[in-house]
């Protein structure tokens, strides 16, 4: 019963969808099943949303109970409702062209955002590479993610690898209140020209503390003192307020995030992310 609801909310929905004047003159009244399908079909393509307007529509009915009897069909309505009962697919198609097309919105709506806020995306407060890089590679990230340790070797490599790449290192601190001590770490390193190799050493720790981020800095033989003073600094916490800042305006949800030339890179193997930045160097030809 409950599919039939839903087939019937469709039917609806698609006669609607249909010329007011085809209706009114009955011009599908002697039309076959198969000549209702493809009109059915015709419009479902041409405005999928009617399959999900039509499922938020049978969901709302069934919220409020709407009685059976104020879903009488018109003999032309029933006759779609019967098409799509003998041929779900046709709904299923729509509703996926409808995620497929929605998606896509999303997208292309990120990239606008990271366009409009690309100056503070690469703005470089934590880098290793090249700095006159051609091509900047930023990535968001949290030193208690997984993910993002995974993701440590890959970046690494890719730097080895692309002397002509810089990479913007932007730090967040969601996940647990230790990544803001990594943080602080990875920024005073950074300031004697050990950022690499500070965010090296904390990814490989499964526990980030401050002995052991006084362990690390005594192993590449930083200035302690200078060290010590600008772990504790405001200009340090000012710059990891600002990549907050950042992910903020572009609502960053996920870690890790890579953006490669201001433009959103979904790429997860270091595979993946030699071909984007190839693919940008060919352009460059």
């Amino acid at each position: 019963m409950r599919k039939i609801k839903l087939l019937s909310a469709t039917a609806l929905s698609v006669m609607l969808a249909f010329s007011a004047n085809a209706v009114a003159a009955g011009s599908f009244d002697d039309a076959s099943e198969e000549e209702i399908a493809k009109a059915v079909v015709s419009v479902l393509k041409k405005n999928p949303q009617i399959a999900y307007d039509a499922l938020v529509k049978f969901r709302a009915d069934a919220d409020t109970k709407k009685a059976e009897s104020e879903k009488e069909l018109t003999p032309l309505e029933q006759k779609v409702a019967d098409v799509l009962m003998d041929n779900p697919p046709i709904i299923v198609g729509a509703l996926q062209i409808y995620q497929q097309q929605e998606e896509q919105k999303k997208l292309l709506a990120q990239a606008e955002t990271y366009q409009k806020y690309a100056e503070d995306i690469n703005r470089a407060e934590l880098y290793a590479g090249n700095p006159k890089g051609k091509f900047t590679l930023v990535e968001f990230f949290d030193f208690s993610c997984g993910y993002c340790r995974q993701m440590a070797p890959r970046i690494e490599n890719i730097i080895k690898k692309n002397p002509d790449v810089k990479v913007v290192f932007k730090p967040v601190s969601f996940l647990s209140p230790n990544s803001e001590l990594a943080a602080k770490a990875a920024v005073a390193a950074h300031n004697q020209g050990k950022f690499l190799e500070m965010y090296s050493g904390l990814m490989a720790e499964r526990v980030v503390n401050e002995p052991v981020i006084d362990k690390l800095a005594r192993n590449l033989k930083l200035d302690m003192v200078k060290f010590k003073k600008d772990y504790a600094s405001d200009e340090t916490k000012n710059i990891l307020q600002s990549i907050k800042a950042t992910a903020d305006k572009i609502g960053m949800k996920s870690v890790p995030t890579l953006v490669l030339n201001g433009m959103p890179l979904y790429a997860v193997e270091e595979i993946q992310l030699q071909r984007a930045i190839d693919v940008l160097r060919d352009g460059e030809k």
